[in-house]
């Protein structure tokens, strides 16, 4: 990933974890076959530390699985809250961007750890375990692996 120019607006680790966690959906882009950019917003779970992934889940054909077949190179982008201040003509904003490769998952164990992990996310207090093993036959599993990250925030002083 290229140096940040605006250094003053770099957030930390604890800072970037907390957005992956609360986030709803990221932006993942891709280079499409062709090698056209291709952005779809996607739910996403992240995982661990030393190497951080994120685990999405897709329909079992289609235009990412295109894509990743064709570059394993990945980008994705998460933008927290918003806030506009017209007065001084800016938004307020966190984001964190992320970039790596992903690949889909074939190892049976891992998929269904990927699909409880979005479960656990997004379906909190829900049996995670029947819808894991449920749309096992009927998604296919996508990992990014995080090889560098950074976070940015713009806070006005009020």
């Amino acid at each position: 990933m290229h140096p940040m120019r605006r250094k003053d607006r770099q957030t930390g680790e604890e800072a970037v974890r907390r957005l992956l966690e609360e986030g709803e959906y990221g932006v993942l882009s891709l280079l499409t076959p062709e090698g056209t950019p291709y952005g779809v917003p996607l739910t996403y779970a992240a995982q661990g530390d030393s190497p951080l992934v994120l685990y999405m889940h897709c329909a079992r054909d289609g235009r990412k699985l295109e894509c990743l077949r064709a570059c394993a190179r990945a980008h994705f982008v998460v933008v927290g809250p918003t806030r506009v201040v017209p007065q001084e003509f800016t938004i307020e904003y966190e984001s964190v961007m992320l970039e790596g490769r992903i690949e889909e998952v074939v190892d049976a164990a891992e998929k269904r750890h990927g699909l409880l992990a979005l479960a656990q996310k997004y379906a909190a207090g829900f049996d995670g375990a029947a819808y894991a093993d449920a749309a096992g036959n009927a998604t296919r599993v996508l990992r990014l692996t995080v090889e560098s990250l950074s976070g940015k925030r713009l806070q006005v002083a009020k």
